[in-house]
């Protein structure tokens, strides 16, 4: 079990310093998202940063109430998603939840 728990910390830590080098602090800066200005259709939130490599280029994304279904995404590995949970909901267990 002891094990276990070690190898999953490490492929975490490894998992952080690879977003990190993929990414890294200055990544959009230096490739900056070339793509037409966005209108957001109703029920959508129009976000600086988040879709593309590294979350560089904007998006509209839907907003998710409380007890929708989410996932949570990694934007090192290219992920982004399409919808949220709206703030102050967070996805707990893939479900947007409020936090008490």
């Amino acid at each position: 079990m002891k094990t276990l728990i070690f190898i999953m910390l490490v492929a975490c830590v490894a998992s952080a310093a690879y977003g990190a080098l993929v990414c890294g602090t200055d990544y959009c800066e230096k490739n900056p998202c070339i793509q037409p200005p966005l209108v957001c259709p109703k029920n959508t939130e129009h976000r600086a940063r988040h879709a593309g490599k590294c979350a560089c280029c904007p998006a509209c994304v839907t907003l998710l109430g409380e007890g929708a279904t989410c996932k949570i995404y990694s934007k090192e590995l290219g992920e982004t998603p399409s919808a949220v949970c709206k703030e102050p909901l967070k996805c707990i267990k893939r479900v947007c939840t409020k936090l008490v």
